[in-house]
Parts: C-alpha cells; structure tokens; sequence
C-alpha cells in the first residue's frame, strides 16, 4: 500500500515537474536570447520559412547589444511602450471602479429586473471581441474617437467579465454585515468602501491582473481603430515578426515585465480569490 501511494507521489510530481518546465521554457528561453546579440538573433530566427535556421539555448558571448538598441537608438519601441502604458492603466482602473460598483449592485442590493440585466452580461461574455469590431468601428467613426486611445479604453473599462467575476467575490460578503451597517444609518457608499471592498481585494488584484494582460497584448483594435502607427501600442511591433527581429527578445523581456511584477505583487490575493469562486 504504501509503495502504491509513492509510486502515485512520484508520479504526479514528476508529471507537475514536467508541465512546469514546459510552460517556463518560452519565458526562460526568451530572457537568455535577449542577451544574445543583434547579429546571433539574425542568424539564429529565420521567419522567411517560419522556422529556427538554428536553436541556441545559450548566447555565444554575453551582450546588451538588444537591450542598448532599444533603449538607446531606436526611440520608437519605448514610445510606443508607453503608448501601451497609456491605453492599459486607465483601462484597468476604470474597469476596477466601473466593476466593483456594478458587481455591488448585482450581488447586494435589490431592485425591479436586477436579474433580467445580469442574464444580460452574461450573454455579452459568450461574443468574441471579433464579432463587436466592425459595428464597434462605424460608431467610433459617427463619434469621432477613431484613432483615439478612448476607442479601446472605453469598451474595456465596461467589461462583463469584469462585473461577473467580482460579483462572485462580493456574493461571500455576508449580508449580516451588511445589514448591521444600515441599521446604524450607514449609506451604501459608505458600506462598499468600508464593508464591501476590504473583503473583496483579492477579487479586485485578479481582475487588474487580467484586464492588464489582456490589455497589454491588445493587437486587433490598434490595427483598426487607429489610423496614426505612431499610437501603435507595443504589442502590434511584437506581432510583426519581420520587423527588427535582431532585439524581438529584448522587447519580449520588456513587455513581459509589468504583468509579472502585479502578478507577484498580488500572488497570494489571486489563488485566494481563485479558490473562492
């Protein structure tokens, strides 16, 4: 019996083992390619068939040649990093307020068709950004706000996904609580700062954490929202493979950079909020 449960231990920690090396193999391989240098990089990627002309999984000589061309000779990757900053910061702030007072309302308070709206959201979840581009389009256009960062904060900030993930995190609240408040004259403003949001700040750091990265990587509004490449975010310069492949790796590392540093930030609020839903 006992050979029988290490043999199984064995076996799951090998296969975890296995998975993890998988998953961090890309990440950890793009951090040692970036200190290759730009000539090895060519040398190395050949994208006119789509493939590695060679797989080096260690640079020949240490350099900071990528990290020195995009830093310091070619101003166009920072800026258009912080145009990337500069869609995804207010998007996830808005999408934080908007969501947490929404998922207030829909897990806490009553009112006439409360459900019929939240069915609703949970339609609008199952469409594809895809499908929401062109008629997206033609309304930025009637508006004006084509070729305006709005036309991709705006719909992020009002994200079903959003309030539905929160509801579930403000769904434990418990309502004693909550009742105990009002029956001491608290307002419901005052209940969803002082009640509502300390108890749903893990809910709170995995929806930043997944509205920053799906944010962060957003490719297909730019390309047709905006007419002016100088408001590309980064994240369209990463998706051209052909382009400058000689500090692709350095600009992977750069752009990789701000979603793990509010993934560890928040780690342990995340699996906590996870394990609740």
């Amino acid at each position: 019996m006992k050979k029988k449960l290490q043999i199984k231990t064995i076996l799951k920690y090998t296969l975890l083992i296995i998975l993890t090396v998988i998953f961090l193999f890309p990440v950890v391989y793009m951090i040692i390619s970036s200190f290759m240098s730009g000539k090895e990089v060519i040398d190395m990627l050949d994208f006119t068939t789509g493939s590695y002309a060679s797989l080096k999984l260690f640079p020949e000589d240490f350099s900071l040649e990528q990290y020195y061309k995009v830093f310091f000779r070619n101003s166009k990757y920072l800026s258009e990093f912080w145009n990337s900053v500069i869609i995804t910061l207010p998007t996830v702030i808005g999408q934080l307020v908007v969501s947490s007072l929404a998922a207030f309302a829909f897990g806490k308070l009553k009112f006439p068709g409360r459900d019929k709206i939240f069915f609703v959201y949970m339609i609008l979840l199952i469409l594809p950004i895809q499908v929401t581009l062109v008629p997206s389009y033609f309304m930025y256009q009637k508006i004006n706000l084509l070729n305006n960062v709005m036309s991709i904060i705006l719909p992020g900030t009002f994200s079903a996904f959003g309030i539905c993930l929160l509801r579930q995190s403000v769904r434990y609240v418990s309502d004693t609580s909550i009742e105990a408040a009002r029956v001491d004259g608290a307002s419901y403003i005052r209940i969803f700062f002082q009640i509502i949001l300390p108890q749903i700040r893990g809910g709170l750091i995995s929806l930043a954490l997944l509205t920053f990265v799906d944010t962060w990587g957003v490719v297909e509004q730019p390309l047709i929202y905006f007419t002016d490449k100088a408001k590309y975010p980064l994240s369209v310069s990463l998706s051209a493979s052909t382009a400058n492949i000689d500090i692709v790796f350095a600009c992977g590392v750069m752009f990789m950079i701000p979603a793990l540093i509010i993934y560890f930030l928040g780690e342990k609020d995340v699996r906590s909020s996870f394990s609740r839903i």
